[in-house]
């Protein structure tokens, strides 16, 4: 910042790609979201196409549901999956469930495309359907960026998902 560079700059598209680089890894920690994190993505969530983009990505990753934030009369916000009655989301979804939803929380509503993705075993709670369903949707999602996913899943090593030469076995 105590230099001047030209806007083109390799230094400062060096910079602008470094700064949007994202790292994600899977943990048990991430599956029971602290009150105060809920808090602010149930804030993200209020806007009804945000929450509509929430349950397009589940359903999309084949978790077929239908979600309500609801602000209970403590002020409180809950997210609950539609049924005949309202269940509890946090204490009712899956691992995999609540491991997607981390990963939505962490990456899909940025307001910057990232530039690179390195996703630590991104698959750790997922069945190997739904990781395939991951990689084709990071895929989509996210043509222009470098993404590393690593895994114990083998099944995704499959020219049907990834060109041969993106593959690696350590």
């Amino acid at each position: 910042s105590n230099v001047a560079l030209s806007n083109d700059s390799i230094l400062i598209k060096l910079g602008n790609y470094v700064i949007r680089m994202l790292i994600i890894t899977a943990g048990k920690g991430m599956l029971r979201i602290s009150g105060g994190m809920n808090d602010s993505f149930y804030k993200f969530l209020e806007n009804s196409d945000r929450l509509k983009d929430l349950e397009d990505f589940l359903n999309e990753m084949g978790i077929e549901c239908k979600l309500v934030l609801t602000i209970l009369p403590d002020g409180q916000r809950e997210l609950y999956f539609d049924h005949e009655k309202l269940v509890p989301f946090y204490e009712t979804a899956s691992s995999g469930t609540l491991a997607l939803v981390d990963l939505y929380r962490r990456l899909i509503p940025k307001s910057w495309t990232p530039s690179f993705i390195y996703l630590d075993e991104f698959d750790a709670f997922y069945h190997y359907e739904m990781a395939e369903k991951v990689v084709d949707f990071f895929k989509r999602r996210y043509p222009k960026c470098q993404i590393i996913m690593t895994s114990h899943n083998t099944n995704l090593m499959t020219n049907r998902l990834m060109r041969p030469d993106c593959l690696f076995i350590l």
